[in-house]
Formats: structure tokens, sequence, C-alpha cells
């Protein structure tokens, strides 16, 4: 049976972030959890997989699954590229105009997971979409997608997780 809980105070969330902090700290020591260099981040999310479009519309979060293509050539961090239909995703690019992105990989040995964020846009000029064509992006069901719409990034960040066991914490202080 679910128990109801409080919503914790503001002052009890700088506790929560303080104590997690000296956790992360404690993880990193025992190089359980490596943060990955923008660079390393890019790499990570130029590889060829499933991510996630991450968008908010009328104060409602929702979470794409979609293939997509990156080029690093144009915006701060890069460009993401994703081909839609007329729905939610192409609502949120041209109205919310922000979005979040994620990617991961579970292997036998870890995991790995980055985030990226960055502004929406809906791909217009011929040649980029040239370009999007060129680098083979396809809708990996059949459906017709004839929109691309172009995330701009202008941050990312990345984590790579080693599976194993526990370190001994010693004095350190783990939140519960």
């Amino acid at each position: 049976m679910l128990e109801h809980t409080t919503v914790p105070r503001r002052a009890d969330y700088h506790e929560v972030i303080r104590h997690t902090k000296k956790w992360v700290r404690t993880m990193q020591d025992h190089e359980a959890m490596q943060s990955l260099t923008e660079e390393e981040s890019l790499e990570f999310l130029d590889a060829p997989r499933l991510g996630r479009l991450v968008t908010v519309i009328a104060g409602e979060p929702y979470i794409f699954p979609v293939n997509y293509a990156l080029d690093t050539t144009g915006a701060e961090l890069g460009t993401l590229y994703i081909r839609t239909a007329p729905g939610d995703k192409l609502f949120a690019a041209t109205v919310t105009r922000v979005a979040a992105f994620e990617v991961d990989e579970i292997t036998e040995s870890g995991a790995s997971s980055v985030i990226a964020r960055g502004r929406t846009r809906v791909v217009e000029a011929a040649d980029e979409l040239a370009k999007v064509e060129a680098a083979g992006l396809v809708p990996w069901i059949a459906a017709w997608k004839p929109t691309v719409i172009a995330v701009d990034l202008h941050r990312i960040s990345g984590r790579r997780f080693l599976f194993g066991p526990a370190p001994d914490h010693g004095e350190a202080e783990v939140p519960g």
C-alpha cells in the first residue's frame, strides 16, 4: 500500500541537494560515476541510437522517442535534426521553442547517459534540408514525416556509471 507523503519544504530541498552532492563526490572518488567532457558527450550523442526529445506543452511534460542526426558544424555545440509529422512534436518546436534531449546506453559493465538542451525550430532552408537528406535521416517506422525539426544545442552534459559492488562508504553519508 502506498503511503501519502508531504511535499518537502523549500529548505528541505537544499538539505537534500547538500547530501546528494556529498554522496556524488563519494561516488566519484570511487569512480563509480564519471562525468563526461563536452567532447565525450557530443561523441556519445553522435553515435546512432534512440534518443528522447523532451518538451513541455501547456505545463505538461512530453517525451518522444526519436531517431536523429547530429551536425556539429552549426550552432554553439551542434544541431540535432529530427523528422516529424504534424502533431505534438511539431507544435512544441514552433510554440515552446525549447527542448531537452536524452540518450543512454546500458552495457554489461555500466551505463552512460547524455542530456542536451537547446532551442527548437522548423528547418525550412533548402541547403539545411539537403544536409539532413545527405545525413540519411529517415524515419525508423513506416510513417510520413515530411518536416524536420532542429534543436540548436547550447548545453550538454554526460555521465558514465560503472556497475559493481558498492564501495565502503566509511564516514560518507548516503541520502535516504
